[in-house]
C-alpha cells in the first residue's frame, strides 16, 4: 500500500502539524525534535483473506493495517498534562481526516483499530494510533 496519500490527508487536514512524514523521518526524531507536534504514517501489516475463486484465477481481500505516530512536546512539564492536552486534540483531528476517508478509489474506508502509548521522555511523547483499510487482489 502507498502510504504517500495518508501523509498527504493529514498534511492537509492538520495545519497543525509542523512535520508529517513516512518511516525515514523517524530517526532521530527525538533527538532533533523541533517541530511539534508530528506525525509520521507507518506500514504496519498486511493480512490476505484465503482465495475466492478457482481455476487459475485470484480474488483475495487484503487488510491493511498502518499506523500513525503522533509526536508532541512534552518539555518542562512536570505533570504532562499539556502533552497530553495537546495529544487528545491531534488524536481527534486525524480520526476526522481518516475515518471513512479512501486513501485511493481501490481501497476501502479507513476505520480506527487501536491506539497505544509507546514512550514519554522529558521531551516527547509518542502515541501510535493503528488503522485498517483494505483492497482486492485481482487476477483473471
Amino acid at each position: 500500500m502507498k502510504l504517500a496519500p495518508i501523509v498527504e490527508r493529514l498534511t492537509l487536514e492538520l495545519p497543525q502539524l509542523r512535520k508529517v512524514g513516512g518511516a525515514p523521518d523517524i530517526p532521530g526524531a527525538e533527538l532533533a525534535f523541533k517541530q511539534a507536534p508530528a506525525a509520521f504514517v507507518l506500514p504496519l501489516a498486511e493480512t490476505a483473506e484465503p482465495n475466492e475463486l478457482e481455476s487459475g484465477a485470484l480474488s483475495q481481500f487484503v487488510l491493511v493495517r498502518f499506523g500513525v505516530l503522533w509526536a508532541v512536546a512534552n518539555l518542562r512539564d512536570p505533570s504532562g498534562e499539556a502533552a497530553q492536552t495537546d495529544l487528545e486534540s491531534l488524536r481527534v483531528a486525524g480520526q476526522a481526516a481518516l475515518l471513512g476517508w479512501q486513501p485511493d478509489e481501490t481501497m476501502e474506508p479507513c476505520e480506527f483499530a487501536a491506539g497505544q502509548l509507546l514512550q514519554v521522555s522529558d521531551r516527547v511523547l509518542w502515541w501510535q494510533d493503528m488503522f485498517v483499510t483494505g483492497f482486492y487482489l485481482r487476477k483473471t
